[in-house]
């Protein structure tokens, strides 16, 4: 204890500690190298200057300790080219090697590229800016986009201009992506070019696809720009587009807890897509786990899954908020983004009539509350909690259990509330 208190106190106790542990670390290194006789020397000097620095403190007898130990080790010890380089290359690659043990075996980084777990767990979502509502760019759009995962893009026609082309994204410096808006000035002839950073979505691709005038006598339409019933014609002060794009969660997965227990119900859970038909292989997918082996699964018209003949609802653990639906009754049929429960192929066309949208056939399991899924032994059912925008287990059927190898613990970013959705505070661990 008094050692530790000295090396506090005194500059030149710190300096003998950080030689010591220098040259004994060079003498490590060395071994095979060094003959007996140097080698003898440089540990005699070590230990000489160990045991000094656990006596009485004497600056005297420290400082002889410390010139016995640079003298003989400059003599017996090979001298490195570059010392201080090869240092800081050693503590880089042993820093690297931690970061890739701690992905590797313990919490894994993540981002959420769909909104199949939103409320709980956002995807990337965008949407039109309305007219009144201003487009943050400049450095205060810039600050929004890396606290809080919120960007805005905003083009505005500077004159009479004609939308002529747009051309396929191109890589810019390393992470970045361009992509050139070209128009007819109306007036002028004059060919406009405008080079932007466009909105990606989570697929990487830009909400903007190619377009090319004149290729097809009916326009494409896109999604986000303006004006597609004119022919892509603008005045001069349009918005040719006005949107903003909010970043899906980034969180941190833990791989370490499925090594001494299995997956509960209720958990979220990250697996691999490996040997699931129908699936994309070699992806990582994000749901909650609901059926367990060897059980009856079936989903209710209510939007409740039933278990073995037990429903489950907001009293059964950690499913209140998904649940919570059944408290509000004005809230009779399902919703995108909203916690809304389960629901089986009736219920998901019977709430997008309620909306007066047609309904796709969905859902290859599930069709009825008459439907039973028996789950074979060591597979799971897992579902997303947007119910009516998530595809899981009714659509493709059982997971291995090998597949699941980790559980979301900690939302790292976006720092800051994203204001446009449902749960717009969610760094930390408040999820379930």
């Amino acid at each position: 204890m008094f050692y530790y208190l000295r090396w506090l106190i005194f500059r030149s106790v710190r300096r003998a500690s950080e030689l010591r542990h220098h040259a004994q670390k060079l003498v490590n290194h060395q071994k095979d190298l060094l003959g007996e006789e140097d080698l003898r020397k440089v540990q005699e000097a070590i230990d000489k200057l160990h045991k000094t620095l656990k006596d009485v403190y004497d600056k005297q007898n420290l400082n002889k300790a410390i010139k016995n130990l640079e003298e003989i080790g400059s003599n017996s010890l090979i001298q490195y080219k570059s010392p201080q380089i090869r240092e800081n290359i050693e503590v880089g690659l042993f820093a690297v090697a931690i970061a890739m043990s701690i992905r590797t075996f313990f919490f894994q980084p993540m981002g959420i590229p769909t909104g199949s777990m939103q409320p709980t767990l956002y995807g990337i979502t965008e949407s039109v800016i309305s007219q009144d509502e201003d487009a943050i760019t400049g450095v205060e759009g810039f600050l929004k986009s890396w606290l809080s995962g919120v960007s805005h893009y905003h083009l505005k026609a500077e004159g009479d201009w004609r939308l002529k082309e747009i051309e396929n994204v191109r890589p810019f410096l390393k992470f970045l992506k361009r992509q050139k808006f070209k128009f007819i000035d109306q007036n002028t002839g004059e060919e406009i070019v405008r080079d932007i950073i466009p909105p990606m979505n989570g697929k990487n691709e830009s909400y903007f696809s190619n377009y090319k005038r004149g290729y097809s006598q009916i326009f494409t339409s896109q999604n986000f720009i303006n004006n597609y019933q004119n022919g892509y014609d603008f005045k001069k002060g349009d918005d040719i587009f006005k949107m903003k794009r909010e970043s899906g969660d980034h969180l941190l997965v833990n791989r370490f807890i499925y090594n001494f227990r299995k997956p509960k119900r209720g958990e979220i859970i990250v697996f691999e897509t490996k040997s699931i038909q129908s699936l994309q292989q070699d992806l990582f997918y994000i749901k909650r786990l609901i059926g367990l082996p060897n059980e009856k699964i079936s989903i209710g018209d209510d939007r409740h899954v039933v278990v073995d003949g037990k429903r489950l609802d907001s009293t059964d653990h950690p499913f209140e908020f998904l649940y919570s639906f059944e408290l509000d009754d004005t809230k009779k049929f399902a919703k995108d983004s909203e916690f809304s429960g389960h629901v089986n192929r009736i219920g998901y066309a019977e709430s997008k009539q309620n909306e007066g949208l047609l309904s796709p056939y969905r859902f290859r399991f599930f069709g009825s509350k008459n439907y039973e899924f028996k789950i074979p032994n060591n597979e799971y059912l897992a579902f997303g909690d947007n119910t009516m925008n998530s595809t899981d287990s009714r659509d493709w059927g059982t997971l291995p259990g090998k597949n699941i190898f980790g559980t979301p613990s900690f939302i790292y970013w976006p720092f800051f509330s994203q204001p446009g959705r449902t749960r717009p505070h969610r760094f930390g661990w408040a999820f379930q």
